[in-house]
């Protein structure tokens, strides 16, 4: 009968990556690496799973809503969707630096990726202070940030997507990304016909006159 081997472990110095190939002998530096990699890949797909969950909830939300199938008034309705969204971006800033598919960027580009990610967050904090909150607005705002782009907080959004995902060459994430952003996008247009029905001929001209 053919002996089987089990896997051994056996010292060796720092660095060390040599394996016996017949015997299975594995560098307990390795195993470390290897553990911690695993983790880390858990971890990212523990956040990936919440985020995406995070995403249908919202969308469906907002499907509820356009269908007067929930009441957006309602505080405690208000205060789940807030939840929602605050996991959102915590799983997507906690996902983009565990991301198992890392690209080599040079400096410059993860520096451009910040950038992004900082112009994005001044968006969506200065959209989120001059409107006062971000649901129930009984008023169409057209002046500050308002001014230009129809969506501050949305255009903030996406560069809060693509800045943290190039900043940190997570090309997975950048990927899953994307579904966020088709998200944001249809959130967008549920909100423009909504604004469209409530304010006729003024929001007409107030969006041929801005950018998003």
């Amino acid at each position: 009968m053919r002996e089987i081997h089990e896997p051994r472990v056996v010292g060796c110095h720092a660095g060390c990556t040599e394996e016996i190939e017949h015997e299975n002998f594995l560098c307990p530096n390795k195993l470390a690496v290897l553990g911690e990699r695993r983790r880390m890949n858990t971890d990212y797909f523990i956040f990936l799973g919440l985020y995406l969950f995070s995403l249908v909830i919202r969308t469906s939300y907002e499907l509820f809503k356009k269908a007067h199938r929930v009441n957006p008034k309602n505080t405690m309705v208000f205060a789940v969707i807030l939840v929602v969204m605050c996991l959102m971006w915590a799983t997507w800033f906690g996902m983009c630096p565990l991301d198992p598919l890392r690209l080599s960027l040079p400096e410059g580009v993860r520096w451009i990726g910040l950038a992004l990610l900082i112009v994005g967050l001044g968006l969506s904090i200065g959209a989120l202070v001059q409107l006062k909150g971000v649901e129930n607005i009984n008023h169409l705002v057209t002046t500050g940030l308002f001014s230009r782009i129809r969506h501050p907080m949305y255009a903030g959004f996406i560069l809060w997507i693509f800045g943290w995902a190039i900043y940190h060459g997570a090309l997975l994430s950048l990927i899953v990304g994307f579904v966020g952003i088709g998200n944001i996008l249809y959130w967008r247009r549920l909100e423009e016909a909504e604004l469209e029905l409530r304010y006729g001929e003024n929001y007409r001209r107030y969006r041929k006159e801005t950018w998003f």
